[in-house]
């Protein structure tokens, strides 16, 4: 096999490398074991013996953990979760404003402009928009 540019392997590598993902933490997300991370990461093995969508989530989670993290800021990240927190979930901006101490008019305009919101405020309603995703996104994998 070679080494070719766009290849997610070369991503995962620096998953592995550079941000101190270990193979075992990186299986554990992927649903491959330990040996098959290693040996795909060192252009050992392919994953076509795998099923497409299970590839394409494999490579999807490679994209956001190497190029993913640094393209996309922060306040990206959470409009991005409040927004399918919205259209998944119906859950409003005045739900969330109650639940981080905020005004409505705050979110708004956080939804706007980033820098509108104080860190403290942001940084309140970040850990909200975190825990209600995950909250929801658990309970609707259970159902």
């Amino acid at each position: 096999m070679d080494n070719k540019s766009g290849d997610p392997r070369n991503d995962l590598k620096i998953i592995l490398v550079d941000y101190q993902i270990t193979p075992h933490t990186f299986g554990l997300i992927s649903g491959l074991d330990e040996k098959t991370v290693l040996e795909f990461s060192n252009h050992k093995t392919d994953l076509a013996h795998l099923p497409h969508e299970k590839v394409g989530h494999i490579v999807s989670m490679i994209g956001l953990l190497s190029d993913g993290m640094t393209l996309i800021t922060e306040n990206e990240r959470v409009k991005a979760i409040i927004e399918i927190l919205n259209d998944n979930f119906q859950i409003s901006a005045k739900t969330l404003a109650l639940y981080a101490k905020i005004e409505e008019k705050d979110l708004d305009e956080f939804m706007r402009d980033y820098d509108s919101l104080a860190f403290e405020k942001r940084y309140r309603l970040a850990v909200v928009v975190l825990f209600l995703f995950k909250l929801f996104s658990d309970n609707t994998q259970n159902t």
